[in-house]
């Protein structure tokens, strides 16, 4: 499947059509002012098309919400393959995902606060990217840190940084009150990952104190 986020225009697959069609009205008019009549039409399919894949609109946008977020995160998966220097993996990674949800912003908005609270599903399938995003974080520095520091914790602090990302992208760069660079604003959000994750290897190495 062509990634939603790139395609331009009205793909050939029915089901495609369908995302195709969320995507963009889910933007414009909003997800609980769209029907299903509005997407069957705008995808141009029958209804019964429409329920040959998806039992209902919630069913519709946890589907969505799963493509574009796999489409997010593949391309900060790109961009921490793409940078040579480890130190500087975790900055690519985070600016790759700034650049995306401030150049598809309205998007970003529908996965970050449009979709919140929608249903079960919507939720569940929101937790799996928040904990695959962790997961990059956490295997990022992995390699990095010394041993002794435990998974847990370390899981702990990626998922916190997964938090603070989003919130930063909510506040900052949807907010629309002024104008941010995302590279800055990378690069500070991973120097706080660089010392929270420090901050765990000193607690499991004190300095010596003479």
């Amino acid at each position: 499947m062509k990634p939603l986020l790139f395609t331009k225009e009205l793909p050939d697959q029915p089901k495609e059509k369908i995302l195709y069609s969320a995507m963009h009205l889910f933007v414009s008019k909003g997800y609980k002012e769209t029907s299903i009549l509005d997407v069957v039409e705008m995808a141009r399919i029958s209804k019964t098309t429409f329920y040959n894949f998806f039992r209902s609109k919630d069913e519709l946008l946890a589907r969505l919400f799963d493509q574009l977020a796999d489409e997010f995160l593949r391309e900060v998966e790109k961009a921490i393959h793409a940078e040579r220097k480890v130190a500087y993996k975790g900055y690519a990674g985070i600016r790759r995902y700034m650049e995306l949800c401030k150049d598809h912003q309205e998007i970003a908005q529908v996965l970050l606060i449009t979709s919140v609270g929608i249903s079960p599903e919507v939720e569940g399938v929101r937790r799996k990217a928040h904990h695959r995003f962790a997961g990059m974080i956490h295997d990022t520095v992995r390699s990095i840190l010394p041993d002794g520091i435990s998974d847990s914790e370390m899981e702990l602090v990626s998922q916190a940084m997964v938090g603070a990302i989003h919130e930063v992208v909510i506040q900052r760069l949807m907010s629309g009150e002024e104008e941010v660079e995302v590279e800055s604003v990378a690069r500070l959000l991973n120097r706080i990952a660089v010392g929270s994750f420090t901050a765990l290897a000193l607690d499991r190495n004190p300095p010596l104190h003479r």
